[in-house]
Order: structure tokens, then sequence, then C-alpha cells
């Protein structure tokens, strides 16, 4: 007769056992009481999230969130609660232990845990589901565009179905399955060590047998399981070899259209089986039937999905590629163009001069851009000017650069907003931070094209042309999470006074709401509230437009504009998806890392819309930037009807001023390299690849490797009515095998810099008559090789000081091309204000410096 362990019990069961009735109380009730007050902390944030909403716009963007949130929360929940309660249900209905005689470690499991045993499977249960639910409601943008989507008339190649379908209903339909597939799978594995625990199962035990109806339940769940898996093969894994990704190029090929997707369908056919013989198992109790169809559906499944589909790419697709996969890359051709607005780029031939010509006409069509190029990189203005033009308590962190009308000629500027700054407050304190320090003061807007007689920033050129020179920026970059308070017994910076409009805190129950949301007591407190205080949440341009339309993918990179006498800010926004049939994936990179596309991959990339908010008032719009083209924001259209304005709303006074999307054209220009070819032949054999050109050094004896960065400048190449354009370097040769590069240039990639937003390619000539022409870094090389200049930079880079250069910009002098670049000393120090040296301009390896661009070009070219 087997002897019964004897043992103590687990610390934490042997506490509740011996507790008094009335520690048990006490404790439960400091556990509601901690738990009310999380509760009630996250219902004032879900309060102040409305209030927000509701003081931002009229669209029920706040109810349709919270509506969906809340049915995927509560549904997941709820059924994960019912499946795997269920089954701890039965576990306990049908346990043994004390029938029968138990393994040693079962006995002593029992003994140490006692009444644990059921705590901990009702207690893990329910903080499963409640979890499983919490993680399900992010999920409830994909549960939007499965009930939204619809087909929008193109089929996917190979897959089948409306891209419609992999677009809006795929994502949802996998998310689901995934969910399904892994919650019958672990309370296959929680029901298992349940009844282990229970006595209910038995393993290598003579003269002991499992109990049927333990047996009976873990063969049902079994068939559940596989009959989820034979749906998943079906409905989500077949359709979804249209974003196949075995091989160069994306999509599914020869392997996927004659193996893969009839294969998935043999496959869910012995899923079935499985099912059918995990019911028998349940009823018969006979474990035969069901291990040998499980062995040879998972015989079939690697033979079919991994083996097979491995030989024929190696065997018989690599050996004769292009016969039998050029159809697939035509697909991916056409996809990835329409996925990423690359199939309206206007494409035309660069055409130049001979070498011969030494002389260019620098009166020509490019003679006003030659005397507009910017001088200063955008890298090295901002602590530049911070210490020309910075203020008391804020910070210039970023600066852009735009066109404006100076004495009327359209002009290169930089822009530079002072932001409010929290780490540079002259004194520290909620009261400071927030009732005093509300706002940022003014924009700093510099000329880019001219300094001042010293050679540095001309910071006093344009003070007062715009009238914006202090106005305050209560919202701007770079204040997440900090929440002003305007209206209060305090005087705000400057005297300034808020003129739009807040979220009331003039009465006890909205401080008290402020407070529980952020975890703060000063608001409820504070005496310096008053009964017109408001407060001002959610001040960061990307917090304020992501919270606003979450669906979409922020640009990192907000922008100031500047129209009478009033700041707005300009966002972009991009609708993105991974599930585009045949178009190529791309992993984003070269974007800041504050954008809401650094990293990610994908294989779909429109810019949706462009967002407004004024920097004093915090009026915000959002503006439909596509044409009917982007199926994806049209989906989001139809759940928020008053959320997206029309283009034809966009603001008369901005039009003329917005810039092509940075982050788009980032990863456009990149894709043009590859994807400018005509057919699928060109595609394959990578004749006419192209790459970004390599970035010319900012630092002398400091070479890159880097791509070029687009150049904001005026260009003959620009397509829309003021010629500034983004404009961009590509080479001969591939970015991934760099030994396949030459050192010359290809094209320029220019993206217009209006509403419209137009992308052209020019082109250069090849051939043994064309024209060599000098990529960035060859025409870098030419002005380090320059005696002269060398010996100018050898003094320039001592003493205290070093030189740097500005943008590597290409100019047009008649039919030449003309690199133009300044020379710039700064000091060593932490706070440097960078001075002009000269401008450098190279051409077919010759090189000229002169004081500015146009007297540098008219004495390279002789005219």
């Amino acid at each position: 007769m087997q002897s019964r362990v004897t043992a103590t019990r687990f610390l934490f069961v042997s506490i509740i056992e011996n507790s008094r009735p009335w520690q048990r109380r006490l404790v439960g009730g400091l556990v509601a009481i901690v738990v009310f007050f999380v509760l009630v902390r996250q219902a004032a944030g879900v309060v102040l999230d409305r209030w927000w909403f509701d003081s931002v716009t009229t669209a029920p963007v706040w109810r349709i969130r919270f509506v969906a949130q809340t049915e995927l929360a509560v549904g997941t929940g709820l059924l994960t609660a019912a499946i795997l309660g269920t089954s701890v249900w039965f576990v306990l209905r049908v346990g043994r232990y004390g029938v029968a005689p138990q393994p040693r470690f079962i006995e002593r499991y029992h003994e140490r845990m006692g009444p644990g045993h059921r705590w901990l499977l009702v207690g893990g249960t329910t903080y499963f589901a409640y979890h499983i639910g919490l993680a399900a409601s992010q999920q409830w943008q994909l549960w939007l565009l499965f009930q939204h989507g619809s087909d929008i008339g193109q089929s996917a190649p190979v897959a089948g179905g409306d891209i419609g379908f992999h677009l809006f209903r795929l994502p949802f339909l996998a998310a689901a399955s995934s969910y399904l597939r892994q919650l019958f799978l672990f309370t296959i594995v929680v029901s298992a060590c349940a009844h282990l625990a229970s006595g209910a199962l038995q393993f290598g035990r003579r003269g002991q047998r499992s109990s049927p109806y333990a047996i009976a339940h873990l063969a049902t769940l079994s068939a559940a399981f596989a009959a989820l898996q034979a749906v998943h093969y079906v409905a989500v894994a077949r359709p979804s070899i249209a974003t196949n990704r075995v091989g160069t190029f994306d999509g599914p090929g020869f392997t996927e259209r004659s193996l893969t997707k009839p294969g998935l369908l043999l496959v869910a056919l012995f899923a079935v089986a499985v099912g059918f013989a995990a019911v028998w198992l349940a009823r018969t109790l006979q474990w035969r039937p069901f291990l040998i169809t499980l062995g040879a559906a998972t015989f079939v499944h690697l033979a079919v999905l991994v083996v097979l589909p491995s030989a024929t790419e190696r065997f018989v697709v690599a050996p004769a590629e292009a016969e039998r996969q050029l159809w697939s890359i035509e697909d991916n051709l056409d996809a990835t163009r329409a996925a990423f607005g690359l199939d309206e780029v206007d494409i035309e031939p660069l055409v130049l001069a001979s070498p011969d010509d030494v002389h260019g006409d620098v009166n020509g069509d490019g003679a006003v851009d030659a005397l507009r190029v910017p001088l200063f990189d955008l890298a090295m203005m901002a602590p530049a000017l911070q210490v020309l033009s910075g203020t008391t308590a804020t910070r210039i962190v970023d600066v852009d650069i735009d066109r404006y009308d100076i004495d009327g000629i359209e002009r290169p500027v930089f822009l530079a907003a002072r932001s409010a700054s929290r780490t540079d407050l002259p004194e520290s304190g909620w009261v400071q931070e927030h009732l005093v320090y509300t706002h940022g003061d003014g924009v700093v807007a510099v000329p880019a094209d001219v300094t001042d007689d010293d050679g540095r920033p001309d910071v006093g050129a344009l003070a007062g042309t715009f009238d914006v020179d202090h106005d305050p920026i209560y919202f701007g970059a770079d204040l997440d999470g900090w929440y002003a308070i305007v209206g209060t017994q305090r005087t705000q910076l400057g005297g300034a006074e808020f003129n739009g409009n807040g979220i009331d805190l003039g009465g006890f129950g909205s401080r008290l709401v402020l407070s529980l949301a952020v975890g703060e007591s000063q608001p409820v407190l504070s005496s310096e509230l008053t009964a017109d205080s408001e407060l001002l949440y959610r001040r960061s341009i990307s917090e304020r437009v992501g919270a606003l339309a979450p669906f979409l993918s922020l640009d990192g990179d907000p922008y100031p504009i500047i129209t009478d006498g009033r700041i707005t800010w300009v966002l972009d926004g991009y609708t993105t998806a991974t599930t585009y049939p045949s178009a190529q994936f791309v992993t984003i990179a070269g974007v800041p890392a504050t954008s809401g596309l650094a990293g990610r991959e994908v294989n779909y990339l429109h810019a949706a819309v462009k967002a407004t908010v004024d920097a004093e008032t915090g009026e915000t719009h959002l503006y439909r930037m596509d044409d009917g083209d982007d199926p994806v924001l049209d989906v989001w259209a139809r759940i928020y009807p008053e959320l997206l304005e029309p283009l034809d709303q966009f603001p008369d006074a901005l039009r003329s001023l917005v810039r092509y999307p940075d982050d788009l054209w980032a990863v456009q220009s990149t894709l043009l390299g590859r994807y400018h070819v005509d057919s699928a032949e060109q595609l394959f054999n990578g004749t006419g690849r192209w790459a970004v050109s390599a970035a010319a050094a900012t630092t002398v004896g400091e070479p890159t490797t880097s791509p070029a960065p687009p150049v904001d400048q005026f260009t003959v190449l620009a397509g829309n009515s003021d010629g500034f354009a983004s404009v961009r370097p590509l080479g001969p040769g591939s970015a991934s095998n760099p030994t396949s590069t030459r050192d010359e240039l290809a094209a320029l990639a220019v993206a217009d810099h209006d509403l419209a937003g137009g992308i052209h390619l020019r082109v250069a000539a090849v051939g043994p008559d064309a024209v060599p022409l000098l990529s960035p870094q060859v025409a870098q090389s030419a002005i380090d090789a320059d005696p002269e200049i060398a010996r100018a930079i050898t003094l320039l880079n001592a003493n205290g000081s070093k030189v740097q250069f500005g943008p590597m910009t290409p100019v047009f002098a008649g039919d030449r091309l003309v690199w133009v670049r300044a020379i710039i000393v700064t000091g060593t120090g932490s706070s440097p204000a960078p001075r002009l040296f000269g401008v450098a301009a190279v051409s077919n390896g010759a090189v000229a410096v002169e004081g500015t661009a146009g007297e540098a070009i008219a004495a390279l070219t002789g005219s």
C-alpha cells in the first residue's frame, strides 16, 4: 500500500488558511480599495480623453473607437473565459485525487497546494481572460476595416480574390485565426496538466488507467483545434500566398501557383481527418487511429509546405528562373508601382552639353536658381540659431526650409520655431511648468541663400517681415505629455493670452478628473486656478494628430508655414498596409526616429492626409490628399465621414507653401532606382538598376557611405510653378551589392513641393558618346583635391575651428550640370555658429570658389 506524503503548505496557501476571518476581510477590503482606485484613474483617463475629442472635433472619433475596442475586449474575454473556464470546470468535476492512488509528485503537489490548486485554476483563468480581452482591444483598427472594407474591383494575381479582401478582411481573419488556435492549444496544455494533477490522467502506472472523461475532454479540444487549423489553411494561409516573400521579388511565383496553393487544400483535408479521428478517440478511447492520422497529417504538412517547395525552388525554378518567374516579376513591378504611388512618374532625358563645351550660360534657364542655392545644412542650423536668436525657456530643436516671396522674388528661407522647453526653464515647479511657461516664442526666419556681412546666418534680415517673431506657440513640436493650464491667476510668459478653445477647468469635478488622469494632486488643490481656467491637452503636433487619426502613420517632421501673420503647422499622414498582393516589401530607413514609419516593413504606402494645426489656438484640420487612388483611406473616410475634409477645402494661403511628404519621398526615391524600368525583363536582369548616390562628406577627412539626402532647392527640373522641389541623385548599381555601384550620376529624382506633388525622373544619357556626369562624392573629391582649397582648409581646420560643408546642390548653368556647395567654418565648442568661407562650384572636374554661388558658377563657366 502506497504511503501518503506529508508536506507543509506553500507559504501563500498557509497564510490564507491560517488567517482569521477579520484578517481576510481586511485584506480583501484593501485589495478592493486598490482595485477601485486603479479603475477610477482609468475611468478619469477615459473621461478626459472624451473631453479632449469633444474640444477638437465634432466627428465621433472617440465613440467609434471606444465601441470597437469594447466589442473586441468583451467578445474575446467572454470567449476565452467560456472555452478555458469550461475546461477548468470539467477538470475539477472529473478529478480523481483522493479516489485512486497517485504518483508521488502528484501527492506532494496536493499536500503543498491544498485548496490553492482550485484557486490557481480559477484565478489563472480569470486573469488570462482579462488580459486577452485587453490585448484584443488593441486590434480595433483591423476590426473596423473588416467591418467596413469592400472590394475595389481589382483581382489579386494567383491567390485570387479582390485586392480589397486582402487589404481589409484578410488581416483580421489572420489575427482571429491566430487567437483561436493559440487559445485552444493553450487550453489543451492547461487541461492536460490539470488532469494530470487531479489524477485523471495516468502515464506508465500498472493497473491504473486514465479517466475516459479526461481523454474525451482532451480529444474534443483537439478536434476543435484541428478544425480551426483546416479553416486557417483555406481561409488565411491560401490567400496569404499573395504576399509570399521567398526569393528576390515578393509575391506568388511558380512554386506558389503550382504547389503551395493546391497543397494547402490537401493539408486542410488531412487536418479535417485528424479532427474526425479525435472525435473517434473521444467516443471509443482508441488511440491508434488518431495517432496514425496525426502522423500522416504532420508528414503531409512537412512534405507539401516545407520540403517540396524548397526543392522546387532550388531544382526547378532557380535553373530557369526567367522562364518560370517572369510573369510573377511583371506582377511585382505593376503592384509595387501602384502600392507606392510610382505609377505616374514623369521620365525624361537629361540633355546636357558635351564635355568639350567648357562654357555654360550662367544667365540662362538656371540663372535665378544659381542665385538661390541654400548655403547651410539644416543639421547645423538648429544649434546656431539657438545661439543667435534663442529666448528664455525656449529651444530651437528643428529647422525647416521653405520658399517665400521676399521683395517680389521667391527665395529659400530657413524657419525655426522657438518651442517651449521644460529643460530650459529658469525655475522648475508645477506652477512654472504648467501655468507660466505655457508656450513658445515665435518663429525665427532666416534667408537660406545669403549671409550677413560676417558670413553668419542673417537672423536680422527678415525680422518683422512675417510678423510672427514672438507670437505665442501653444502647440508645437516636442511637447509630448506636457499639458498647460491657461486663464489662471498667474501671468503667462510675456503676458500672453490664449484665444482658442481648451477643456473647461472651472469646476471642481473637471479638476479632479485631470488630477486622477495625470496622477498629480496640484490641479485639484491649487488655488491658482479660476472659473475661467482651461486645459490645453495634447499640445505636441504629432501627439495631437496621432490621437485624432490613429489610423495614419505620421511623418517625422511637422513644419511651420507662415501666412497672414499666423503660424500653421503642417504634418503629413500616410496609409500603410502589409497585405497588398504581389507588391515588394520595404524596410523603411532614412527617416527620423520620430517618424511613424521608422523601421517598419510595409508593401503599401500612400500620402493620405495633410494635417494643419494652428500654433496659437490648436485648431486642427485633416485634408485628404488623394484623388481616389487610395482604397485604404476610402474605407477610413467611410468610418469617420466627418473627420476628413476634401482637398478643395485646403486653405488657399497654404497651397503654395506645402512640401512634398518627406518620409514618403525617402522611400519612393529609393524604390525608383529599381522600379523605374519598363519591363519585367529589365527588372529581373538588373539592367538600368540604380541606387541613391553615396552622400558627399559634410566634414573634411570623414568619408561616408550613407545615401545622399534630398536637397530642397529651386530647379528648372521641377514641374510646379515656382520651381521649388526636392532633388535626390541616383547612381548606377545596387545598394545591396556595393561592388556593383559606379561613382557617376545616372539620374536626378525630383519631387515637386506643391499640393499636387508630381514626381519627375531626369535620366542621364548612356553610351560611348554620353557626357559623364559627376556624382556628389566625385564632386566632393574634386573640391578636396583642389590645391588652393586644400591649403585654405588646412589653415581653417586648426585653433578651435573646423571646416564643414553645406548641402551638395545640383544647379544647371544653361545646359551644364554644376554641383554647388558652401564651405563653412564652425567652432568646436558645444554651441558653434557657422560662418561662410566661400562657395565652391564643380563641373567636369573643374573647381571654382567665390563668395557666392552665382560668382562661383560664373568663374567656372567663364560667363
